[in-house]
């Protein structure tokens, strides 16, 4: 899903001692970025290739920035004493925190991007090391910021904003300080908290070294008489594998690895998911799962009420995985089997056929939308094919504000290429409009926004494809393909988010959290989402160490905004296809939008109200219509093979 610890810059910068400390700094990944097989290709079209001398001309220009904001960031600590004294000197302090926090994130995306061009090169990365450290400065010389605030109080706040209308654009920050006026500590205790963003980050890093540089990964033999040795990027190919021993060879030895390991990583998980209960304990929530979700004042309703209804959807799920085992003509289905293609197809899409697809799937999108789009794909924004050392997966960094955003691929020409094609232009076209219409102050926009507008271009494009389908062949395969993206985004977060929520109540109750506890829970789930009592699949128990892989529960509350986000485009792509035009409308606005008002209600607006069961019981109708498509269409190509 996400590697590099999902930028451990990008999300632990984020969000600092105070709401006022929100950096612009974002970068949006697929759901299975971090698991694609990457293959190298040495040639590279100069178009292909993005173009950062829009940020920096040279890495001696982006040093000697990197030096002028090293002195710069301290002196922020000099405006608390004149902070509150009128409007025009917070104005000016909050003036010069914004910039310095602007001129961080260009300096931040230069080194993360050239970091993520060929990872073997020791200077990118010690670049990227040196706007990280950055960054946790920055929040030590601001963490005076929200203690400020709060004894300012809400009514000399006002009469402030209202004096003085260049403070407007801080206005949205300075509100959430004060909202959550209860959950701030004094100057020293923000300092403190600030100051330990390293250390509680130190789990996070030891996965990562880990799961990505020092496991030592098993060599197996299959079938084919190829030996491999089955890393991550092996470990995707060969789950996929047709032949049905080598999905389980693979199954058992990449696994079997990992429970080698079961214990230690159960303790870098408990300890990371420690330092998350710490700061919410120290804040005064009342749960882990509050504090994160009042980062961006979420209702814990949309969390409960996804679960609720992802129960309730289970035997769709279960009627999709009944169909599996029918095509793949097995009676006995384990987890092994889940990921084997049920249908083939070999087309191509190379760069240019995907925008072409890209711009025709997303016309429902109207000119607004797809004007941005094209201003993209004229420019060099885009890192696309795979090369020795590039990092896998795919992202979109939208935080240069005064420049544009930058979209790393690993296409590989086909149709998964395709899809994750679109989902990152909508990350893309999300931050042209919303840097477009808002100040940089309110245009970094949430997650829990940020993945709607991502996941709902896939919709698109998938129904575009079944529609225009040239044979019943192709209309299986891209049917399957909708469904498998419900099953993937929608179903399966929903049970890795029930999971870490289940991992953080355990730990809170001071029950005993270990690696075979974690297991033991994880199994559980397994055997619940995919059906094993109702006798529609196996689950090997030492398969449940299955989350000791999962990267994503190093980010606190993260990963249930791909279930919520698939349940919100869904909703919003329905109407949208209808030939809704208001719907039209509302979508581009809640994306110009940005982070100027809390998410939740963004969306709500938008038409997808995420508290409540009608988005997650939109799914469900959606995967029963495709699998009723599926079955139908299978039919006739069971007549057309008699």
């Amino acid at each position: 899903m996400l590697s590099k610890s999902f930028r451990a810059k990008t999300l632990r910068a984020l969000f600092s001692a105070t709401a006022l400390s929100t950096l612009g700094m974002f970068c949006m990944l697929t759901p299975t970025a971090a698991h694609a097989e990457t293959e190298t290709q040495a040639a590279h079209d100069p178009a292909d290739v993005w173009n950062l001398s829009a940020l920096y001309p040279s890495d001696a220009a982006w040093q000697a920035e990197y030096e002028r904001l090293r002195a710069e960031v301290p002196t922020l600590a000099q405006y608390e004493d004149s902070f509150d004294r009128t409007p025009q000197t917070m104005l000016t302090a909050l003036s010069a925190m914004s910039k310095t926090r602007k001129a961080l994130a260009r300096l931040s995306v230069y080194a993360s991007l050239k970091a993520d061009e060929d990872t073997r090169v020791q200077d990118n990365l010690a670049r990227d090391g040196l706007a990280n450290q950055l960054w946790t400065r920055y929040s030590e010389a601001t963490s005076w910021l929200g203690p400020v605030v709060l004894d300012m109080g809400s009514k000399t706040v006002e009469k402030y904003l209202e004096a003085e209308p260049r403070l407007q654009p801080h206005a949205f920050s300075l509100r959430e300080t004060l909202r959550r006026a209860e959950h701030m500590l004094d100057a020293d205790g923000e300092e403190i908290l600030s100051a330990a963003g390293d250390f509680k980050g130190g789990a996070g890093r030891i996965y990562n070294q880990l799961a990505n540089s020092d496991m030592p990964w098993p060599v197996i033999t299959f079938t084919t008489g190829e030996t491999v040795t089955l890393n991550q990027a092996a470990y995707s190919k060969w789950r996929q594998a047709e032949n049905r021993k080598d999905r389980q060879r693979t199954f058992d030895a990449f696994w079997g690895q990992w429970g080698e390991f079961e214990s230690t990583l159960g303790e870098s998980l408990k300890t990371h998911l420690q330092g998350h209960v710490f700061t919410a304990r120290m804040r005064k929530y009342g749960s882990s799962l509050e504090a994160a979700m009042d980062r961006d004042a979420l209702p814990t309703t949309v969390y409960d009420t996804l679960i609720s209804e992802t129960h309730k959807g289970l035997p769709t799920l279960h009627r999709y995985l009944k169909l599996r085992a029918r095509m793949l003509e097995i009676d006995d289905q384990g987890y092994h089997d889940v990921y084997v293609d049920l249908v083939k197809d070999d087309s191509t899409y190379d760069v240019a056929t995907s925008k072409d697809l890209t711009r025709v799937a997303l016309e429902p999108f109207g000119p607004v939308y797809l004007e941005a789009l094209e201003k993209g794909f004229a420019g060099q924004w885009m890192h696309v094919r795979p090369q020795d050392g590039k990092r896998s997966g795919a992202y979109m960094n939208g935080s240069a504000y005064d420049v544009h955003p930058y979209v790393l691929l690993n296409h590989q020409d086909d149709y998964d290429s395709l899809s994750t094609f679109a989902h990152e232009w909508g990350h893309a076209v999300h931050s042209v409009l919303a840097n477009a219409a808002q100040p940089y102050e309110t245009a970094r926009y949430a997650t829990f926004v940020a993945e709607t507008a991502s996941i709902i271009n896939e919709i698109l494009l998938v129904e575009h494809m079944i529609k225009h389908a040239e044979t019943p062949q192709k209309k299986l395969y891209f049917l399957n393909a909708a469904v498998e993206m419900l099953r993937g985004t929608y179903f399966r977060q929903a049970q890795l988010a029930e999971f870490e929520r289940a991992a953080y109540q355990r730990l809170e109750a001071g029950e005993a959290t270990t690696g075979s506890t974690l297991s033991e829970m994880y199994l559980d789930l397994l055997r619940t989402y995919y059906g094993e009592a109702e006798g529609v699949m196996t689950i090997d128990p030492d398969y449940a160490v299955e989350w000791a892989y999962i990267p994503h529960f190093y980010y606190n509350y993260y990963v249930y905004q791909y279930a919520t986000s698939m349940a919100g485009s869904v909703v919003l792509a329905e109407r949208l296809l209808a030939g809704d035009t208001s719907q039209q409308a509302r979508f581009i606005k809640a994306l110009q939008e940005g982070g100027s008002r809390h998410p939740y209600e963004i969306l709500k607006d938008a038409g997808a109200d995420l508290a409540t069961p009608t988005p997650y019981q939109a799914v469900v109708t959606r995967m029963n219509r495709l699998l009723d498509e599926m079955e139908r269409t299978l039919s006739v190509l069971e007549r057309q093979n008699r």
